[in-house]
């Protein structure tokens, strides 16, 4: 399914899928006619932290490197195996429609979230979020 997602610029009616496995997740439970994915950069990305020592913490901001990325793209991979759903191609930015009636972009994603979160009672493995976030997805999708 990945693979025939149409490539697309963002606009006010796509949202970026947050870049992580619950953004993947979401992605491939809205499905392929509710995805767009653009190509992707990381020039001028940095990650910022601290290190800790017994003086305090010391703040640092560095380039985002190759081995930044592949570790982002590794993480998701496995939670999608996890899940049971195929890794997604590389070098792309995800995003999911916003349906009709929807305030922006970030809310509708919130939404998405808080019913999810709202659905799943006890659940806590990516095998198990698959289907609660296809029936959300379905119902968002259904009323807008």
């Amino acid at each position: 399914m990945w693979s025939d997602v149409q490539e697309g610029e963002p606009s006010a009616s796509w949202a970026e899928l947050p870049e992580n496995g619950w953004g993947a997740l979401m992605g491939w439970a809205a499905g392929r006619d509710n995805l767009r994915r653009c190509p992707s950069s990381d020039a001028g990305r940095t990650v910022t932290g601290y290190i800790e020592d017994a003086s305090g913490r010391t703040p640092f901001e560095e380039p985002f490197t190759a081995a930044d990325r592949e570790g982002v793209d590794d993480d998701i991979d496995m939670y999608l195996g996890d899940a049971g759903v195929p890794p997604r191609p590389r070098g792309f930015v995800w995003m999911i429609r916003v349906p009709d009636g929807s305030i922006s972009p970030g809310a509708f994603l919130s939404d998405v979230d808080g019913a999810v979160l709202r659905a799943a009672n006890s659940v806590t493995h990516p095998k198990q979020w698959l289907p609660v976030f296809t029936d959300v997805l379905r119902d968002f999708y259904a009323r807008g």
